[in-house]
C-alpha cells in the first residue's frame, strides 16, 4: 500500500530523516550552486519537501508530480510554490523555460529515466542536479528488499552517464558526489560522513550535476 503523504514527509523529520535530509539537500546545492532568484523546477516532487527547501535557498520554484494525493498536500505546506501534475517523460513547459531542474530520488520510479532527463534537459537552461538511489552503497544493501523501497531502481554512475550520452547538446560539466555513506546515522556515523563523504562513492544518495550553460 502506497505511503500516505503526510506520513512520507513527517520521516524528514525525525531524527534520522532530518540528518539525511540535511545531508542530501546540502549535496544537491553544493553540484547545482543556483544563483538567488532563479527558477528552478522539481520533477517527482512528492510532497515538496526539497522544493520547499529549494525555495527557502531564494529560489522561485514551480513542483510537478503524477501523483494528485501528493501535490495537494503539498499545496498546503507553502502557498508560495506553484505545483503542477504532470508526467515526467512529457513535461508541459517550452523548452528553456526555467534555469535549473532537479529531480530528487524520483527518477529510480520511472522505467525511461533518460527520456525524463531529456525532458529536464530540455526545459533547463543552465543547468540539472539528479539524487539518485545509489545500487554501489551500504543503503542498497540494508534496503533492496525494504517495503519503504518497494518498485524502486537502484542505478550506479555507468547507468547515470548512459543517460547523460543521450543529451543534446552536450552537458559543458558532470559532477558525481555521493552522501549518506553511514545510512544508520548514528553518532559515528554522523562524525565521519563530512570526513569521508562525499569523495567517497558508495554514498546510499548518488548526486549528479550537469552544467548546460555557464550564463
Amino acid at each position: 500500500m502506497p505511503l500516505e503523504p503526510a506520513a512520507y514527509d513527517a520521516w524528514y523529520y525525525t531524527p534520522r530523516g532530518r540528518w539525511i535530509g540535511r545531508r542530501e539537500f546540502s549535496l544537491l546545492r553544493q553540484l547545482l550552486q543556483p544563483v538567488t532568484g532563479t527558477s528552478l523546477l522539481e520533477v517527482g516532487c512528492g510532497t515538496g519537501y526539497f522544493s520547499r527547501r529549494f525555495a527557502r535557498a531564494g529560489l522561485q520554484v514551480t513542483g510537478s508530480d503524477p501523483d494528485p494525493a501528493m501535490l495537494d498536500f503539498a499545496r498546503q505546506q507553502d502557498g508560495r510554490i506553484e505545483y503542477l501534475q504532470a508526467d515526467a517523460r512529457r513535461l508541459p513547459f517550452a523548452a528553456g523555460s526555467f534555469d535549473y531542474c532537479a529531480a530528487i530520488t524520483s527518477l529510480c520510479f520511472i522505467s525511461e529515466p533518460s527520456l525524463a532527463l531529456s525532458e529536464m534537459w530540455r526545459v533547463s537552461r543552465r543547468g540539472v542536479v539528479l539524487g539518485v538511489l545509489n545500487r554501489r552503497s551500504m543503503l542498497h544493501l540494508q534496503k533492496l528488499h525494504s517495503s519503504g523501497y518497494a518498485g524502486a531502481r537502484w542505478d550506479d554512475r555507468s547507468a547515470v552517464h548512459d543517460w547523460v550520452r543521450e543529451l543534446t547538446p552536450t552537458p559543458i560539466r558532470v559532477r558525481f558526489q555521493t552522501a549518506v555513506l553511514f545510512p544508520g546515522g548514528g553518532i559515528l556515523g554522523r562524525g565521519l560522513e563530512p570526513l569521508l563523504a562525499p569523495w567517497l562513492p558508495w554514498g546510499g544518495f548518488l548526486c549528479v550535476g550537469l552544467v548546460k550553460s555557464g550564463h
